[in-house]
């Protein structure tokens, strides 16, 4: 039997997952962020309309050079391409994060749910200069590991959209909460909260217990 037959669900798993995320992130940044380059903003958003530009171009880099540079075939075969592609990850992963920190103190709309973008923004930051920590120390799993991370966290913009997107079309994920500014600070916090909970499940608490159990045999 040819084993390698069984990779072929696997592959298309991928993917699968990889074109709903891709396609997801071009709906985002068309959808989201491309009325932020025109003039037809409510005023609170039109007063800090360049730091908002910035901030969203930064998060594009995140978004969209995020698979590239987890995509295993496309690293192996330009390295050189990869490394650059990497720095400008980086670099617009800070500056995302970093104006981030500026655009939530400027009278933001959701109050409970400025503590969590704190956050957010934080570990999005740490986690792309983490990586570049790792791989400047030739340390390639933890690096790939804290660009997951960061990815996964940079994420959160496309999943406060989608949940925004089911609420219009009364889909709402928290139906039972009746009060709707509960509702979208709640989402706030899920939008990032449950994807690195997940990434962290499967990059280091489901490998730690399988260490666990082979050292007991």
């Amino acid at each position: 039997m040819d084993l390698s037959l069984n990779r072929v669900p696997s592959t298309f798993f991928k993917i699968a997952i990889w074109t709903v995320i891709i396609g997801l992130s071009v709906y985002f940044f068309i959808e989201g962020v491309f009325p932020y380059f025109s003039g037809d903003l409510p005023e609170r958003k039109l007063a800090i309309q360049g730091w908002l530009v910035l901030h969203l171009i930064g998060g594009a880099c995140s978004l969209f050079l995020g698979p590239f540079l987890l995509w295993k075939w496309f690293r192996n075969k330009y390295l050189w391409l990869h490394r650059r592609m990497g720095k400008v990850y980086i670099i617009g992963t800070l500056v995302s994060a970093v104006l981030a920190f500026r655009l939530l103190i400027n009278d933001y709309p959701l109050p409970g749910a400025v503590p969590s973008l704190f956050v957010l923004a934080g570990l999005w930051a740490f986690m792309a200069v983490a990586a570049w920590v790792a791989i400047r120390r030739k340390d390639i799993r933890n690096h790939r590991c804290f660009v997951i991370r960061s990815y996964a966290l940079g994420l959160a913009f496309v999943f406060i959209r989608i949940l925004d997107r089911l609420e219009e079309f009364g889909y709402s994920v928290l139906s039972f909460i009746e009060d709707i500014t509960m509702r979208y600070t709640l989402y706030e916090w899920m939008c990032w909260v449950f994807p690195l909970v997940i990434i962290e499940l499967w990059l280091s608490w489901l490998p730690a217990l399988k260490r666990s159990s082979a050292s007991l045999k």
